[in-house]
């Protein structure tokens, strides 16, 4: 039977309201929602929501922490001060005294004041072996301490450049001192800031913690080389942090299929809606491509190469990493939509999960990394879901419709009473009853659903009237393409 207006174009899946602008990020979990959200800026997005807890979205929860870590409330100016360069020079000058040789004043807490000035002064009391003693970080913070230490650590850096610049000239014996202390201040600097990284890395495997190794390697690989070359430094203790953020990411990449699976409370939603996970895996991919040299470089396994246990970021044959694991999230939609006994509205799951997978993916950056047909693919597994949902809820309330047509050459008296379309209104009815609290967010989605139905049941029940002797109370076909106008109101 062919199916009309069955077919769902990309401009379509694009604008689901008729736009096609904006991108996608991860969604609140809150509930499903088939908007896309602001973009996605920093790791604190997933930690936000997507902490290592089973029972989401529940805020009381307890959530797993990491041991060695002790911090104090941002000031919620921190973030324009970190910008103030000139602020920075003149705490240098103040405390520099600290770091001559001999030291004018405590070293210690010198530096916890240098530290403070970047709103990073937490970075003392964390282990500078990654775990152990200080406080606990809830690790729904980590995304949120990442992103402060990237701008303390990016400004320190332009800071020390500047400094050392000017300390420079004229080249003199007090210009020397003031190097020699300059280079202690950003040696111990360095140092501390790169507790973070050794802390990061050694997080356990989960979505969060690939974010914030992605976002700690590029500031670590930028800064450090300079820096070192500038005060003649070993590299040691940065190329041991940066390798280790490697082997934390690969880590993580490995568990993201285990992650799509089981960690994501997968009760589902009864009205066939759009699952929360979607909103969110979505925007996490996006929020992992943010950092694509450093993915590249954890997919390569340093050398160009592919590791032998993940695949490219880039697409090739079946597809690389995003296309994977876009894959996997169908997977369990597909698998977890089983659980939908109704008729018919396991096909309105799958079909509103894979309109809202299409659009997040072709309005963002994540099309850049799919395979050429992934869309196309897509649209056609649309329609086969559209079939099938006709199949399983209207081709039974159809069926009915002809045998209340026939017209037998003898009938009896109480036959030819009773209506011949009781059958019909009696599946209708129930078909209605249910439909009618099922959901299809998207506005384009609905209309075109709504449409298909109307066309493959109002034909048959006009047909129907033409042809059998019906009762004059019948509803007439108006009022069944009203009755059918109003499915998917949820």
């Amino acid at each position: 039977m062919a199916i009309m207006h069955a077919r769902f174009e990309v401009s379509d899946v694009v604008g689901g309201d008729g736009s096609s602008s904006g991108g996608s990020s991860p969604a609140s979990v809150s509930g499903p929602s088939d908007s896309d959200g602001s973009s996605c800026s920093s790791s604190s997005a997933a930690d936000e929501l997507f902490p290592d807890a089973r029972e989401l979205p529940s805020t009381s929860a307890s959530v797993p922490v990491l041991a060695g870590v002790g911090f104090h409330p941002i000031s919620p100016t921190s973030l324009s001060v970190l910008s103030d360069i000139d602020v920075h020079m003149q705490r240098m000058a103040r405390l520099l005294p600290a770091f001559a040789s001999p030291a004018a004043a405590p070293r210690a807490q010198a530096l916890g004041r240098w530290l403070a000035g970047f709103d990073v002064g937490w970075v003392l009391e964390m282990d500078a072996g990654g775990g152990g003693g200080g406080g606990r970080l809830p690790r729904r913070e980590v995304g949120r301490r990442v992103r402060v230490w990237a701008q303390a650590l990016s400004t320190m850096d332009r800071v020390f450049r500047l400094r050392h610049r000017e300390a420079r000239n004229p080249a003199n014996e007090a210009a020397a001192a003031q190097l020699a202390a300059l280079g202690e201040l950003a040696s111990a600097s360095a140092g501390a800031m790169l507790r973070l990284a050794t802390a990061v890395a050694a997080l356990g495997a989960s979505p969060s913690a690939l974010l914030a190794a992605l976002d700690v390697y590029v500031p670590v690989s930028e800064a450090y080389p300079g820096l070192a070359r500038m005060f003649s430094w070993s590299t040691a203790a940065a190329d041991a942090a940066l390798a280790a953020l490697v082997d934390a990411a690969r880590r993580c990449v490995r568990g993201l299929p285990a992650s799509i699976r089981s960690h994501y409370p997968w009760r589902m939603p009864q009205g066939g809606e759009v699952h929360p996970c979607v909103g969110f895996w979505m925007g996490y991919f996006r929020c992992m491509l943010r950092n694509r040299v450093s993915l590249y470089l954890v997919l390569a396994g340093g050398d160009g190469g592919e590791t032998a246990t993940t695949p490219a970021l880039a697409p090739g044959g079946e597809g690389g990493l995003v296309a994977d694991l876009i894959s996997r999230l169908e997977a369990v939609l597909e698998e977890k939509s089983g659980e939908l006994a109704f008729p018919g509205l396991r096909q309105v799951f799958m079909l509103n999960n894979t309109h809202a997978i299409v659009r997040r993916a072709v309005r963002s950056d994540l099309a850049m990394f799919l395979p050429p047909g992934w869309a196309r693919a897509r649209e056609e597994r649309m329609e086969g879901y559209v079939k099938s949902y006709l199949d399983a809820s209207w081709a039974p309330v159809v069926s009915r419709l002809a045998a209340a047509a026939t017209k037998p050459a003898a009938v009896s008296v109480l036959r030819r009473r009773r209506d011949p379309l009781a059958a019909f209104n009696s599946a209708l009815e129930n078909a209605c009853s249910a439909q009618r609290c099922w959901k299809v967010p998207s506005p384009v989605l609905r209309r075109g659903l709504r449409r298909t139905v109307s066309e493959h049941v109002v034909p048959a029940y006009r047909r129907c009237l033409e042809a059998a002797e019906t009762p004059a109370a019948a509803r007439t076909v108006e009022e069944l393409e009203r009755q059918l106008s109003e499915l998917f109101e949820g």
